[in-house]
């Protein structure tokens, strides 16, 4: 989808870049506790011979929101992993351009089904307000990372929208030009980093 980022109308455009922006300055922050809260709990237990008290229970819910922002992420730049083959097979753009068409109309169904059972798994945790489930030592609310986990396949699914949008709107030719020319890009890429 990063390919037509420029055919968004400019203030859906700005929106997407923010939401992007926000999205992986939230995963480069959170992402070092994970070493680091393991080399504090290492040094805890072998050289101070104490625990790091309840660490999995506040590590839990970053690893969460982590994992379903980063997806969100790699359903935006296009990064999910795949097995495409037909590109390999074929120069003909129309084909690559229906069929990544059809892929991302299964896979926005798909995270459609699985958002509506993020937002019922959400919406449990919302009607045992007063009585939410928590953690057992630092009574963190279970909400917290089901948020982390809605809010990530709700991306995913308006990044796939979007992707449909997109690829519907520049058509087949634009989009076997951008394909050529991110072809050209990464094999120029490759040459330079071969020794």
């Amino acid at each position: 989808m990063i390919l037509f980022e420029d055919a968004l109308p400019a203030g859906l455009g700005r929106f997407v870049r923010l939401m992007v922006r926000i999205k992986t300055f939230l995963v480069v922050i959170s992402l070092p506790l994970l070493p680091i809260t393991f080399f504090g709990v290492v040094f805890f237990r072998y050289i101070l011979e104490r625990d790091l008290f309840a660490y999995e229970e506040w590590l839990l819910p970053v690893c969460f929101w982590i994992f379903f922002l980063g997806s969100a992420l790699g359903t935006y730049y296009g990064k999910q992993i795949n097995a495409d083959l037909l590109d390999a097979f074929t120069d003909n753009y129309r084909l690559q351009w229906f069929r990544k068409l059809a892929i991302t109309i299964i896979e926005l169904a798909i995270t459609l089904v699985v958002l509506h059972w993020a937002w019922l798994m959400l919406a449990d945790e919302i009607a045992d307000y007063p009585r939410w489930k928590t953690t057992i030592a630092l009574k963190i609310p279970f909400f917290i990372p089901r948020l982390g986990i809605f809010l990530g396949i709700m991306f995913m699914t308006f990044y796939s929208a979007l992707a449909i949008f997109l690829m519907i709107r520049v058509g087949p030719e634009k989009y076997g030009k951008a394909m050529q020319a991110e072809r050209r890009t990464s094999s120029d890429e490759e040459e330079t980093v071969t020794w």
